[in-house]
């Protein structure tokens, strides 16, 4: 059973990371189980008003070696989140050198950052510049101008590029979907071709 952590705390986009976790769920080794963590064992509401139970709190969370990534998704307010010193030192515990894969969206490399794990890792983010400005603590330098940014075990990207995020996160646990994995595929669209049965029928 291969294990994947998804991190949720309050305002975040279940949106931007849903077409990568519908990767484990389609994907032909499916034996992929996710766990959604938090810092606490409540109701969590996603940007559009989702109501979110996580399974587990990070206490909860004894080896985080024996999951393949951690899903970071974006953030509707990062200084809501922010400020939550639980999030930041649930975060440190990735400073290691054999860790998941971590794979972080929109808003959300900021808690990477503040937890220093951008020191040494190109990253991109979906932030407003006045962001790095209000704080330091962002490596800047490292920052590249790019839809998604693979470094270090790390994969970033901003919220407007939720299909390529989702293919690079899982190329990078070496499951094979083609890069053009989420686009139509030329099908017809007439209404005969609209038709669906299943193998049984």
């Amino acid at each position: 059973m291969n294990k994947i952590l998804v991190m949720i705390y309050d305002g975040f986009s279940m949106y931007e990371i849903s077409a990568l976790t519908s990767i484990f769920a389609w994907s032909p080794l499916s034996n992929w189980k996710i766990d959604v963590v938090a810092a606490k064992r409540k109701i969590y509401q996603t940007e559009d008003g989702f109501a979110v139970m996580p399974q587990r709190t990070f206490d909860e969370v004894d080896n985080i070696q024996e999951y393949k990534m951690l899903i970071l998704p974006g953030i509707a307010d990062y200084h809501v989140v922010l400020p939550d010193k639980r999030n930041i030192e649930f975060l440190k515990r990735f400073k290691i050198r054999s860790r998941p894969i971590i794979a972080a969206t929109s808003a959300s490399p900021i808690l990477l950052a503040k937890a220093g794990l951008l020191e040494d890792t190109h990253f991109t983010a979906g932030l407003f510049e006045s962001a790095y400005v209000e704080n330091s603590f962002i490596p800047k330098k490292n920052l590249l101008r790019k839809p998604v940014v693979s470094d270090n075990g790390i994969v970033t990207s901003s919220a407007y590029f939720v299909r390529e995020f989702a293919i690079v996160a899982a190329h990078e646990l070496g499951i094979n979907v083609p890069d053009n994995f989420f686009e139509p595929l030329g099908m017809d669209t007439t209404e005969e071709s609209l038709v669906f049965h299943d193998s049984n029928h």
